[in-house]
């Protein structure tokens, strides 16, 4: 039985993003602590699950019908305008309403706040060791969300961001399998519930093939600044991918929408790479932070 998997509904000042995952199957969802075997057994199992690809779908909003189909990861979006908070369902062609499989919540709305956040999520919300495969890979399949660390900077900081009414954009290449596992761990962190925009949902030999490129981000990103009217935005990320590339093309495009760029640091040594990036950032006069420890960032809170 299809059931969707990884739903949002997204309100910006322009338009209303509705995304999500069609499945043939219900995935694992966490409901209560796991041993590390058994998150294994149900990490693994995600992969194998298979997707609705390449099938028309229809959003039923109240009375009103919107057309669209998945992808060939069984993925859809779209955009619409005048969105009004009326029931909504989703259908195959068979025209039976699908089953929402998750418990984090669906809409996000719009805040009045002056500004709003994008934030990354391995490395940057959560201890994920991106820089080191193997590592990364024994974390996520031995450790279930609850046992996970959560980034103390990163999480003080958040309080601060809500007390000023901004929400949370979570946007990670992570892929849509680790949806509960993410959505667990933020929840049992008492993090922000913001939306999470990932990459396509993955078979188990697509792992090795998948290419996660920085383009994903960037064009995600593009969309909500784009449908954000005059709204500033703070991006957080960490130096462990290539958030600090992604950030970096993004003010330049959109300079006076940046109000401030975090970057955690998640080794002893900054990456060489880097840095041609950071000194574009700091040309640029954008406010920027590039921390290791809660200590560096202390004054840096304060300033909201």
């Amino acid at each position: 039985m299809a059931v969707v998997w990884q739903f949002a509904i997204i309100e910006l000042d322009k338009k209303t993003l509705f995304t999500g995952v069609i499945l043939e199957e219900i995935p694992f969802v966490y409901q209560k602590q796991i041993s590390k075997f058994q998150n294994l057994q149900k990490l693994i199992r995600s992969y194998f699950i298979q997707r609705a690809i390449n099938q028309k779908i229809t959003i039923r909003i109240g009375e009103e019908k919107v057309q669209t189909q998945t992808d060939k990861y069984g993925s859809f979006f779209v955009a619409i305008d005048n969105f009004k908070q009326n029931p909504v369902s989703i259908t195959l062609s068979d025209d039976f309403p699908l089953e929402i499989i998750q418990k984090y919540p669906i809409k996000f709305k719009n805040t009045s706040g002056t500004f709003d956040v994008i934030s990354d999520i391995d490395d940057t919300i959560i201890v994920s060791y991106s820089a080191n495969f193997y590592k990364r890979i024994k974390t996520l399949l031995t450790n279930s969300p609850k046992d996970r660390s959560v980034v103390r900077f990163t999480s003080k900081l958040f309080e601060v961001f809500c007390k000023k009414n901004a929400r949370i954009f979570y946007i990670s290449k992570s892929e849509s399998n680790l949806f509960n596992m993410l959505t667990t761990f933020i929840e049992h962190n008492n993090l922000p519930k913001g939306s999470l925009i990932l990459t396509p949902y993955l078979k188990f030999h697509e792992l090795f093939l998948s290419k996660k490129g920085k383009d994903f981000k960037i064009n995600y990103i593009r969309f909500i600044l784009e449908n954000s009217e005059n709204k500033k935005f703070v991006l957080l990320g960490d130096d462990s991918q290539k958030d600090l590339e992604v950030y970096t093309i993004i003010a330049e495009e959109y300079p006076i929408r940046i109000l401030k760029i975090f970057i955690r640091q998640t080794n002893k040594i900054r990456p060489k790479s880097h840095g041609a990036f950071w000194k574009k950032l700091q040309a640029m006069e954008i406010p920027t932070k590039y921390f290791k420890s809660m200590d560096d960032v202390g004054e840096e809170i304060n300033l909201f």
